[in-house]
């Protein structure tokens, strides 16, 4: 793939398939709300974008849509594979930052300046992982020259999960030498992917402020949510940190209802016992 000219790029960068649901549209919302500029990238002609929030063709990125079904996990097409090498080439050809769809921006970011942006986040597994939810690169850098072609040699091999995603930045990052760059946990993922639950619950409230305080950016991690079961159509409970987010984006009145804080608990109580975890003794709310 060679690089082809865009418009003026934006500071920012994602991509996106499919129904637009809140949660997303939320996540999305959050930057136009502290003046970060952002561009969605998708295969789809959409109107339905957050104000403030640009729509693209993501063709001008990678015009073999076939691809999308062609980045494997586990035997079947992978949006989260596919995403991976969308970004590292996004990157090179437009210098934007790249940020996941389910990162909700929390304050004015503050490192437009800055060529390389990248966060660990809390332990993955007894790994230190440097996340690339959150990434940006030069255009010449001998590291991301070398993920693009890691993700474009990946296409209709099974791959496991973050193979050619966090795994594989950590690894060339650490041999390259920049993973000195990357910004402790607090500043993008201040709640760590076992924790996501938290985010929902009334009880949590203080916990997740006060873990984000000081974060630009909260990972939601999306896929975490989905598998747990919750309804993305309804808004997480009164009283929780999320709502108080949407809320003050103005994001409410998209939702199709508001959850109760019993029903959140028990979706994400059965989702923690599932997982085989020590709050499976108790509610997910205790903790």
């Amino acid at each position: 793939m060679r690089p082809r000219r865009h418009a003026a790029a934006p500071q920012f960068a994602t991509f996106w398939r499919g129904p637009l649901d809140t949660i997303t549209y939320g996540c999305m919302a959050s930057f136009a709300h502290f003046g970060a500029a952002l561009r969605v990238y998708g295969y789809e002609d959409r109107r339905d974008a957050p104000p403030g929030v640009e729509w693209a063709d993501a063709r001008a990125v990678c015009p073999d849509e076939s691809l999308l079904q062609r980045y494997l996990f586990e035997g079947k097409p992978s949006i989260a594979a596919f995403a991976d090498m969308f970004r590292y080439t996004m990157i090179r050809e437009t210098g934007c930052c790249w940020v996941d769809a389910d990162i909700l921006c929390l304050q004015e970011p503050d490192f437009a300046g800055e060529e390389i942006v990248f966060g660990r986040q809390p332990e993955f597994r007894g790994e230190s992982v440097i996340n690339n939810a959150v990434l940006k690169l030069p255009a010449d850098d001998p590291t991301l020259n070398q993920l693009v072609a890691k993700a474009e040699s990946a296409v209709d091999v099974d791959q496991t999960w973050g193979a050619i995603g966090p795994f594989l930045l950590t690894e060339i990052a650490t041999r390259n030498g920049i993973d000195r760059f990357a910004r402790e946990f607090h500043h993008f993922y201040p709640i760590e992917p076992d924790s996501f639950w938290k985010l929902f619950l009334p009880a949590s409230r203080d916990e997740v402020a006060e873990a984000a305080r000081q974060a630009t950016f909260l990972h939601l991690w999306g896929e975490l949510i989905a598998r747990s079961g919750y309804d993305r159509s309804a808004c997480p409970p009164r009283g929780s940190f999320l709502h108080e987010a949407f809320a003050r984006l103005g994001a409410l009145d998209r939702f199709a209802r508001v959850c109760e804080a019993g029903e959140v608990e028990a979706v994400m109580a059965r989702w923690i016992a599932a997982q085989g975890r020590p709050e499976a003794n108790g509610s997910a709310a205790s903790s």
